[in-house]
């Protein structure tokens, strides 16, 4: 603390201790910032934008001292003279050294905690950028984000909700929000993008210091790629093995605890347990009694006392708890009908009231305390799940809602009294617990929903209760139960609990039963119970989405079938004149209030269609059922009579209606080319569209309608041939919102219609600074995915494509050199990596199994589909052609991201997962050649010898070669083979360990593996052919003979016959014929059934002769190394080899030298066959001491004096060699050695020459 010195932190002054405490003098301060909050509610935006950015100012400096606050909320920032803020309270502070990447100890208070963080996730420090964010919108809003009644349910809301934003804050502040408050904490807007943002831009204090020698990295840098990964690994490690929160189990083992102790208390006189609890809340107002008999306590008292007790104990010394909020619903109830005041109601007519079975009048105070209860009070955590778990409050409800329904069916006023606060506690309960098991419970004793739907059902069929004049507030209370029970969590699959998908799915129908009667009435009639009961829709359709495919689709497929009547009268509904799309010219003007509430319906209509046709993002289990809907309603919009398509169209142009209609056209045109068509003739439709791309309709939120909108355009250029009318003059408009616009989505959105229009030949002037700019932004900040880009691409892929545009596009300049040199390129494959979900180093074992069942994380497809894979391989590779040192650069260095992205796109577990993604199969292809090709750029280049060695042991480490064959055998066609089997070739080739896992992958699937060779060796591409061909011959050069079985088999063929190698060995191309002659060479130094097939097989033995008189050198030379082996211990198949001798003797004066050394070495292992005469017919001898005493080459010299010396052997050859003048001859080719200069070395033919000469002497005639 000493050491820390800037304006916006509080100073330490001094610190001291005295016999019980710990001093420290601080400056001193005006005040907090909590306390403006409560006098004020909240600020102007101004006031917040200042502040935002001292308390960035304040934070950039910890961070790049590597300080972690921790503690971030307004409590904890003072207020200085002249309005400025200092930041305090460090004790949860934390630095971090240089080793520690993140950190897992739980710190903070839970308002403001971030998702890892209430996960017990490790973190880092933009945790507490997530703080700023909470304290920013509380100072805008006057709540924080995220604010419940109960731990359980504040976790769930942090770790799931989206952030609700009011209509009055401003884009850029939005933005700047939207970028802190990202729950991926990887995503998360933070240094150094957090300062160049325009909400703080230009604003924030950078003081610079110099930093210790071993401050390290501060978090304020951007990692280097090797900390990074450092970073990744350390999060992985640390991550919790549990699924619950350690904030939730200390909740539920305080709860145990305390009514552990409860029960085993003696509760005393009601009196005396009401005094303990009274005392517990001291300095409030005294906590009112639930209804109790003598012999029972109230209900509220016994379940809530210790809640209150521990609720009071969890707030800090000295630290006053937020002020409840107000009972607004029971307010307003009172305001809109002040008869059902308790003190009105008992003013009623006595002809209402049942006075034998009335209960005493504290009854309605009572609940409206538990509504109190379960409002968001910080205080009172835990009270919600207490009463769920309280079998006298649930039996309490039921009762509640059996008599007083049966009163309200009745049309009695005071059955309404009575249950409106019942409805009203309900829905609360549902609303604030996250804990489905005992919310499920609860639910399911209390007899909901089916007494919801019961009550709904029969007040629909009372006329005479409908004329109540307390009817709609019934039914809007009503409704609001059953939506937040539709929304709870125990209805997904993924939380089911017990019965409680099938409950669901039941309540669903008969809701949908409901629905359908409720939009068949006239269109006059009951507009507010519409309107509610089609918000409640869109909640139902919400749930729906999320959960299984089976169970989603058979509720969209009944509103096909059964449920028709939902979707007609939601159709009709928008067809109806009084819908508020357009005023006539001349109209009167209507008052807002009364515009609002016409509004209402129609906006709600939208808004259920929207949600019945959209697509949601991540969810494709419903996609299926819900394009059949909008297949359906396409086909209506399509026809000349029906008026929907034009009151569709009208409505674009309406603030509130716009953004839903926009949803609604564009998921029936992603699935109708007809209404493409339509669409794109209609004037005043692309009008609206053009508008809204220029700002000038003013709509609710225009970011996201400005990205529905251009992502519609985007459709209609790709399914429409010719552009619609005037829509190349878009083209700057769009540029524009392209490198302008802060909103990731929107930039996004703008580039996927850049590079449709740019495909047709539209044409738009953008600079390479500024393109490079907004694809950085769009790239490093955190992006919220709203909407499935057009032809199922993923979020990414519309920039990627129009990347690819831009740095191919002909005549502007050298973009790829500026692009590979900018931050751009590093934070590109940052961000494929993320989306990639990129593991740790897999062990060979679980690489092995990972075919059978991934172990990776899938890749996540909303962000790049595998179309936008291809395009960035394919960007890659047009860089790395212009600039190919960058690749080396990226490819040796050991760790890269980008050789772990390459690597891992091979891997079986991420090609498993590319099958199984939509259109996946298609592009899988294509992928795998770009990555091939990438990887083949070090072998291509003249690079230095170290640099290459490194990047072959980290393919061979990583398993490359197997997954190539891997790649082959399982995804690939045999047509694209060729590349892949190149690439393992030549590392099998270069690395012993490559060419081991080659064996080894073969080994482990023998059949496929073999099948997939036969094929490639026999099909139509030479150069497969040719480098499998080398890839074997080399394996059967280096590897035992132990391991070379499968070679075999694969030549022999599955009946044995032998037809691949004679398809080979009489192939039209000469490299085949000569590499399989070589690979029959290596095989037969080891092979006994090789050489027993070439004595068996009719004709196999003649082909292998043919080889000796081929045209092609190449041929002969492998042809003669072949029979040469065969020839070596031939044993059975020596006789047949007589055939080779006229052959071999003529290839002693081939041109090539080496084909005439494998001539002399085959005669040579012939002549212990007991081929002399054969031989000796041919003149062997003759022709053998002409090569060795006159042939220029000094190895053809040793080849055939080596031959003779095992020719001698033969006493007929002997003899021959003797009446030839051997001795002499080779006597003075032995002179001429010696005859050689002292500083030459010796030929190795002098040895065998001297040897000769001995062994020819008369005295080794016998």
């Amino acid at each position: 603390m000493r050491g820390l010195r800037h304006p916006n932190i509080v100073h330490m002054l001094d610190s001291f201790e005295t016999d019980k405490e710990v001093v420290v003098v601080t400056d001193y301060a005006e005040g907090e910032l909590f306390q403006i909050l409560e006098d004020d509610g909240k600020l102007p935006e101004e006031q917040v934008q200042a502040i935002a950015a001292q308390l960035v100012s304040a934070l950039y400096y910890l961070h790049s001292h590597r300080i972690l606050h921790r503690d971030m909320k307004p409590q904890n920032i003072l207020l200085a003279k002249g309005g400025g803020i200092k930041l305090c309270d460090f004790g949860f502070a934390r630095a971090m050294s240089t080793n520690t990447m993140v950190l897992t100890s739980i710190k903070g208070t839970p308002l403001y905690m971030s998702p890892e963080l209430v996960e017990e996730r490790p973190y880092d420090h933009t945790a507490d950028l997530w703080s700023v964010g909470c304290i920013l919108y509380e100072l805008a809003v006057g709540t924080p984000p995220f604010y419940t009644t109960s731990i359980f349910q504040l976790v769930s809301l942090i770790l799931k909700d989206p952030v609700r934003w009011p209509p009055t804050i401003s884009p850029c502040f939005k933005n700047f929000l939207q970028g802190l408050l990202t729950k991926d904490p990887r995503q998360r807007l933070s240094w150094p993008d957090l300062l160049h943002h325009p909400f703080i831009a230009g604003r924030v204090t950078i003081l610079t210091e110099s930093a210790g020698p071993d401050l390290g990295t501060p978090f304020t840098s951007r990692l280097p790629p090797e900390l990074q990964v450092l970073k990744d690994q350390q999060a992985h490690r640390l991550a919790p093995k549990g699924n619950r929160s350690r904030i939730l189990r200390q909740a539920c083992k305080r709860m145990a605890e305390e009514a552990k102790q409860k029960k085993h208390q003696n509760t005393g006189p009601a009196l005396e347990q009401e005094d303990r609890t009274s005392k517990v809340a001291s300095g409030t107002a005294s906590l009112p009694r639930l209804k109790a008999t003598p012999q029972e306590p109230s209900l509220l008292t016994g379940v809530l006392g210790s809640e209150m007790k521990s609720g009071w104990a969890e707030w800090r010394a000295g630290e006053a708890p937020p002020a409840p909020w107000e009972n607004w619903i029971t307010q307003d109830c009172e305001r809109a009908f002040p008869e059902l005041r308790p003190e009105v109601v008992g003013q009623q007519s006595l002809d209402a009231v049942d006075l034998e079975n009335e209960e005493p009048d504290n009854d309605d105070d009572e609940w409206r305390h538990l509504l109190e209860t379960t409002e968001p009070v910080p205080v009172q955590l835990k009270a919600p799940l207490a009463l769920l778990c309280n079998p006298d409050f649930c039996q309490r409800i039921q009762s509640q809602l059996h008599e007083a329904g049966g009163q309200i069916l009745k049309g009695v006023l005071e059955g309404a009294s009575h249950i409106l606060p019942v409805l009203r506690v309900l829905s609360s309960l549902l609303s604030s617990c996250g804990d489905s098991v005992p919310l499920y419970s609860f639910c399911r004793e209390a007899g909901l929903p089916r007494l919801l739907l019961s009550l709904l059902r029969h007040s629909q069929e009372s006329s005479s209760l409908q004329q109540q004049c307390w009817y709609g507030t019934f039914l809007r209370d009503l409704m609001a139960v059953i939506q937040a029970y539709f929304a709870c969590t125990f209805n997904l699959e993924r939380s089911q609990t017990g019965d409680s998908l099938q409950v669901f799915q039941e309540a669903a129908n008969l809701f949908l039963e409901l629905l359908g009667k409720l939009l068949a009435q006239p269109d006059d009639s009951e507009q507010t119970l519409r309107r509610d009961s089609l918000m409640c829709f869109t909640v139902l359709c919400e749930a729906m989405d999320r959960n299984s495919w089976t169970i989603s689709r058979a509720f969209y497929s009944s509103l096909m079938t059964t449920q028709r009547a939902v979707l007609d009268g939601l159709l009709h509904g928008l067809t109806v004149p009084q819908l508020p799309f357009h005023s006539p010219p001349g109209a009167p003007e209507v008052s807002q209030p009364l515009r609002e509430q016409s509004e209402d319906l129609p906006g709600a209509m939208s808004s259920a269609l929207a949600a019945l046709c959209a697509a949601p993002v991540g969810l494709p289990g419903c996609w299926e059922a819900k394009e059949q809907i909008s297949r359906h309603l396409a086909n209506q919009l399509t026809e000349d009579s029906n008026q929907l398509r034009s009151s569709l169209i009208s409505g674009l142009q309406h603030p509130i209606l716009c953004l839903h209609l926009l949803k609604v056209l564009y998921s029936c045109c992603h699935v109708s080319v007809p209404l493409c068509r339509l669409l794109g003739q209609e004037p005043l439709a692309l009008e609206s569209l053009w508008k809204l791309v220029q700002g000038k309709v003013k709509v609710v939120d225009w970011e996201e309608s400005a990205e529905v909108t251009l992502y519609l355009l985007s459709l209609l250029v790709l399914h429409l041939q010719d552009l619609p009318s005037g829509m190349e003059k878009l083209g700057s408009e769009v540029a524009t919102v392209f490198t302008h616009s802060h909103v990731v989505s929107l930039v996004s959105a703008a580039a996927c219609l850049l590079g449709q229009l740019g495909q047709q030949g539209v044409t738009f002037d953008l600079q390479p600074v500024e393109w490079i700019a907004a694809a950085t932004h769009a790239l490093s900040a955190p992006a919220e995915v709203r909407l499935t880009p057009p032809g199922g691409c993923g979020f990414y892929d519309g920039l990627l494509i129009l990347l690819l545009q831009l740095l191919t596009q002909q005549g502007k300049g050298n973009p790829i050199r500026v692009v590979a040199s900018s931050e751009m390129w590093t934070v590109l494959w940052h961000r494929f990596s993320m989306v990639l979900r990129l593991p740790e180093e897999a062990s060979v074992q679980e690489e092995e199994q990972s075919l059978s069942s991934p172990q990776s994380p899938e890749p996540d497809w909303t962000l790049i589909s595998p179309q936008g894979m291809a395009a960035l391989l394919s960007l890659a590779m047009a860089t790395f052609t212009q600039e190919p040192q960058l690749c080396l650069s990226h490819l040796s260095q050991r760790g890269s991201i980008l050789m772990s992205t390459l690597k891992h796109l091979l891997s079986p577990s991420f090609l498993h997962q590319l099958t199984q993604a939509p259109q996946g199969p298609e592009f899988l292809p294509v992928v795998v050649l770009s990555v091939c090709q990438l990887l083949c750029f070090p072998f291509a280049l003249d690079v230095d010898a170290d640099l290459l060695e490194g990047v072959l042991a980290d393919l061979t480490d990583s398993e490359v070669t197997a997954h190539l064959l891997q790649v082959c055998r399982h995804h690939l066609p045999l047509t694209q083979a060729e590349l892949p089997i190149s690439l393992l070739t030549r590392l099998a080739l270069s690395e012993p360990l490559s060419l081991n896992q080659f064996v080894s992958t073969v080994a482990a699937s023998p059949t496929t593996t073999i099948s997939f060779l036969s094929a490639a060796l026999l099909g139509d591409q030479p150069l497969l052919t040719s480098d499998l061909l080398s890839l074997l011959a080399h394996t059967a050069r280096v590897l035992s003979p132990s391991h070379l079985s499968f070679i075999q088999e694969l030549l022999a063929g599955p009946d044995e016959s032998y037809r691949t190698l004679r398809s080979l060995l009489g192939h039209p191309e000469n490299s085949v014929r000569a590499r399989t002659y070589g690979l029959l060479g290596h095989l037969l130094q080891h092979s006994g059934d090789l050489r027993g097939a070439l004595q068996s097989q009719l004709g196999l033995l003649k082909l292998l002769l043919l080889g000796l008189g081929d045209q092609d050198p190449a041929v002969r030379r492998a042809a003669s190394f072949a029979v040469g082996n065969a020839a070596y211990q031939a044993g059975p198949l020596g006789p047949a080899l007589a055939a080779a001798v006229p052959g071999m003797t003529q290839l002693l004066g081939d041109p090539q030298a080496g084909i005439r050394r494998n001539a002399a070495s085959a005669l040579g292992n012939l002549g212990p066959e007991g081929l002399g005469d054969e031989l000796l017919q041919c003149q062997v001898p003759q022709r053998l001491l002409e090569v060795a005493c006159g042939d220029p080459q000094p190895n053809v010299k040793e080849a055939a004096l080596v031959a003779l010396r095992s020719l001698r052997q033969e006493p007929c050859i002997h003899q021959v060699l003797v009446s030839l003048g051997a001795s002499e001859k080779l006597a003075l080719l032995s002179l001429g050695n010696q005859l050689l200069p002292h500083s030459s070395p010796r030929p190795a033919s002098a040895k065998h020459c001297r040897k000769l000469i001995h062994l020819l002497r008369p005295t080794h005639n016998t």
